[in-house]
């Protein structure tokens, strides 16, 4: 991960804006890796556990997210 946490406006770099993040992600036109990593090194920044579920909620309609090492 390198520079992913300058994605996020600095009023989203707060712990109780994750949904927030979580829809910013979900719009965004990249690939769900490269959202994950975005949300990963978000949760890491403010200090938040992620579940499953928070991966799910950033994955648009018909998408599915496949770790790297399954593919």
């Amino acid at each position: 991960m390198g520079g992913e946490i300058e994605l996020f406006p600095e009023w989203m770099l707060d712990p109780e804006r994750k949904e927030d993040v979580l829809i910013f992600l979900r719009e965004l036109p990249a690939p769900p890796r490269r959202r994950k990593e975005a949300l990963v090194a978000w949760a890491q920044y403010v200090g938040l556990v992620l579940t499953k579920d928070d991966i799910k909620a950033i994955l648009k309609p018909g998408e599915e997210y496949i770790e790297s090492w399954r593919e």
